[in-house]
This record gives structure tokens, sequence and C-alpha cells, in this order.
């Protein structure tokens, strides 16, 4: 079984493979803040006004209706809730207690969750936890708020068979 791309130093150096893409490379990922995003949600609500003004004057173009779907789609991105109170380096800590078996081998990812009734998005940090065995016996699905450290859903714990 292949866990990874083996490539040697020699041909990731010849290639200029980007570090993020290099199996070679060593260190943790750390995912960007999302309070960017706030930025883009900005940038398309100024663009969809300066486009609309410019082409007011214009009687033979109209981007009336461009202009307000991207409007609304910068609307939309600043109600993303960016707010991540849970930083990604505490987050195996946070849902420890929460898991039946030992903590071996994991993975952190985060999501963002549509909340129906307020009409946004949440950050949700999802957790995909194995045990410690080689190969793993068990394995645990678990999501938490970013913003309030609360369970999201309910734990998934699985055996592993025929690892």
């Amino acid at each position: 079984m292949v866990d990874r791309i083996e490539i040697s130093q020699e041909a990731a150096d010849k290639q200029v493979i980007p570090e993020d893409l290099n199996s070679l490379a060593v260190g943790s990922y750390i995912i960007p803040n999302p309070q960017r995003r706030k930025t883009y949600g900005f940038l398309l609500i100024i663009t969809a006004l300066i486009s609309q003004f410019i082409f007011y004057f214009n009687d033979w173009l109209s981007v009336t209706a461009g202009a307000v779907l991207v409007l609304f789609t910068g609307i939309s991105i600043l109600f993303i809730n960016n707010t991540i109170e849970v930083k990604q380096s505490h987050v195996i800590q946070t849902v420890s207690s929460y898991i039946p078996h030992s903590i071996g081998y994991y993975s952190i990812a985060l999501t963002f969750e549509f909340v129906k009734n307020l009409f946004f998005l949440k950050p949700v940090w999802t957790v995909i936890v194995y045990d410690h065995n080689n190969p793993p016996t068990n394995k645990t699905i678990i999501e938490i708020d970013a913003s309030t450290a609360e369970l999201v859903s309910e734990i998934y714990t699985e055996p592993i068979k025929n690892a």
C-alpha cells in the first residue's frame, strides 16, 4: 500500500516543485485566517457600485443586472461568520474528551456550515481521529463549532475492519 508519492530531493529541486506540493517537505500546515474573506466582500461591493455608476451614463450598455448580482454576492460574503475562537492548534485538545478511544493520527479541516434560519455560514472544525494502533482499529469523526467549541453534530465512531 502506498501512502504518498515518493520523489527524490534531486527530482524535486530540478522540477522546482512548490513546498506545499513537495512530499519531502516537512512541517505542519496552518489554515489562513478567514477574516481575509471580508476584504473580498468589500471589493465586490465597491466593484458593483463603481461599474453601475460608470455605465449609468451610457445608454448603449447596461450592467445593472450584473452589478446587482455582484453586489448581492459581496453582501453575502460579509455575512459569513469568520470568528474563530478555537484555534487550529487547540482543536485536538478540545475534542479529546469526546473521543472514546486513544488518539493516534488525526486530520483537521475547517469547513463552513450553512445556518438556514439565519442565512449565513458558520465555521466548523471537522476532525477525523484514528486510534494509536498500527493499523488503526477505530475511527471517530467529530465536528465542533469554531466560535463556541460546542458539538455541532453527533459523534460518529466506527471500527475499521480489514485494515
